[in-house]
């Protein structure tokens, strides 16, 4: 049995399943197999940055995603505990609960990663995306222009599929990513840690207190999560393997650790299971081979201080479905997709020293010194490298605090609230379906008769004004958020990125949107190329061809 497809997905956590679900969302039918029936039950992520929300916003699923939130108790605090039901010596909010209503149209998200991913999934299915879940990759031969994949199913039959291109998000012990001999840099192993599983009603020890999670001092300088029903969680502790034996943690002593770390006695606690694993912090040297694409935790692991990797993973998916859906579509050269490992290796590189430099006091690893950012510069306030000899981005930082850029190219666009609309509207609501979006100041008529001239259909490139100031106490002027003027442009990429970037007016808008046009599109969309050969003369584009 055989089939072809435009884009298989191998791994159907939360980054697999979102990756389905933004090019599903756009019209790109994707296959994701997964190798597990279902979704896995451990504790994993519950922090989910704005920007993440803004993807999901993106695709109408935020929504959904904060109706789980609202049927929780809240949790956005943590605090330094002698136990969890005892008393607590110091109690802060996490960064994530700050109110980022002035930079964005949403907020962080605080979900358990599997309610999160029943929401995505649902969201794929209903966008069209083919979710294949007990389904395990056997076997894979990349091509210069196709990937062969065979795939088991979960009565043991294996077809072969064909794709176009492959994410794999199969997790940081990758199968694709080792079979494809891509190594890592970065120190793997920074502490051990043993997790230990329990069962307890902690709901009268949390009664009252936004905890997320929580830490202990001596004697176990314990580490403590729990589910969203407060009757099922975890307390890591970090051993020493050169000391002690894994096996040491025998139900005993197991329940001794839990039972000092949650303030129970121990006929309240039922253990469930343990798992000994590495935390480490270190990024894969190469995000892509061929037509074979690595995303989330199959290229990067970051300790798990700080909340960044599951954002991180989620937003290579953002990045690189963007990408892929303007390739598959026509408009833009396959070569767009090389610039996925020059911006997403960046980020990675950023994300990881950040989290090292959080865990290296609790993990006793000293590690280069590098100025420690903030959780709002590194999840929100990322800058894509747009390369070396660009003079509008030389010399700018990679990461700074999200309110510092102001449409710089590579930043994300600002957000700036769109008057006459619901209350929450934003900038980054004007970008849409996959295609790029030319933001205009009031006055920039000249810019929207050249992108109507480049494109008149409307099939990659959509145009929008600025708003003008809403009156004399308005703080910031739209056009100042988006660092130009009145007469000036941007060219904002499907992810919300900036491309480009024109302060004023220029002698020749044509020329210059259509340069900057077919290098977003990396020499793609012949209708640009034949456009500017032509003069002012407007030549249709070619019709698109949408992969499904």
């Amino acid at each position: 049995m055989s089939e072809h497809v435009p884009v298989l997905i191998v791994g159907g956590s939360v980054v697999g399943a979102s990756a389905a679900l933004f090019l599903a969302a756009h019209g790109v039918t994707p296959v994701l197999v997964e190798k597990h029936p279902g979704i896995s039950t451990r504790l994993r992520a519950k922090l989910f940055s704005p920007r993440t929300m803004e993807a999901y916003r993106a695709v109408g699923a935020a929504d959904d995603v904060y109706a789980v939130q609202r049927r929780q108790p809240p949790a956005d605090h943590a605090a330094l505990v002698t136990s969890l039901a005892g008393p607590e010596l110091r109690h802060w909010p996490l960064p994530a609960a700050r109110d980022f209503s002035a930079l964005s149209p949403c907020r962080s998200a605080f979900v358990k990663q599997a309610d999160l991913e029943e929401v995505v999934r649902a969201h794929a299915r209903t966008a069209g995306a083919d979710l294949r879940f007990g389904h395990r990759l056997v076997g894979l031969r990349p091509y210069d222009d196709h990937v062969i994949a065979r795939v088991q199913d979960p009565d043991g039959a294996v077809r072969t599929i064909t794709a176009d291109y492959l994410l794999a998000a199969d997790g940081n012990a990758s199968a694709v990513r080792e079979g494809l001999g891509i190594t890592r840099t970065g120190p793997e192993t920074i502490a051990h840690v043993m997790e230990l599983g329990f069962e307890a009603d902690l709901r009268p020890a949390l009664d009252g207190r936004r905890l997320a999670l929580a830490f202990t001092g001596e004697p176990d300088h314990a580490f403590l999560s729990w589910d969203t029903a407060r009757r099922r969680g975890a307390v890591s502790v970090t051993y020493d393997p050169a000391t002690t034996d894994p096996a040491a943690f025998d139900d005993r002593r197991r329940l001794e650790i839990v039972s000092r770390a949650l303030g129970l006695p121990p006929s309240d606690i039922a253990l469930t299971d343990a798992r000994s694993w590495r935390m480490g912090g270190w990024v894969a040297d190469s995000y892509r081979r061929g037509r074979v694409f690595l995303l989330g935790d199959a290229v990067h692991v970051t300790p798990p201080t700080g909340g960044f990797g599951a954002n991180t993973g989620i937003q290579d998916a953002w990045n690189l479905t963007a990408k892929l859906v303007t390739v598959l579509r026509g408009h833009a050269a396959p070569r767009l997709l090389d610039a996925y490992q020059r911006e997403r290796h960046a980020v990675g590189r950023i994300t990881v020293e950040q989290a090292l430099l959080r865990a290296r006091d609790r993990a006793q690893v000293p590690i280069e010194d590098r100025p420690l950012l903030s959780e709002a510069a590194v999840a929100l306030g990322y800058r894509y490298p747009m390369g070396d000899d660009d003079p509008a981005t030389a010399g700018l930082p990679l990461a700074d605090e999200p309110e510092r850029w102001h449409g710089e190219p590579g930043t994300r666009l600002p957000h700036v609230p769109l008057p006459g609309r619901h209350a929450s509207a934003s900038t980054l609501d004007l970008v849409r379906d996959g295609r790029h979006l030319l933001l205009v100041g009031p006055d920039a008529a000249d810019w929207t008769r050249a992108a109507h001239r480049l494109d008149p259909r409307g099939a990659f490139l959509d145009t929008a004004p600025l708003p003008r100031p809403a009156g004399p106490g308005t703080p910031t002027r739209p056009t100042e958020a988006c660092g130009i003027g009145d007469h000036g442009a941007l060219l904002v990429r499907p992810d919300h990125v900036v491309a480009w970037r024109s302060p004023g007016a220029v002698p020749d808008t044509l020329a210059a949107l259509g340069s900057a046009v077919r290098e977003a599109l990396a020499g793609g969309a012949s209708a640009v190329r034949q456009v500017l050969a032509a003069g002012d003369r407007p030549v249709p584009p070619e019709p698109s061809v949408t992969a499904r």
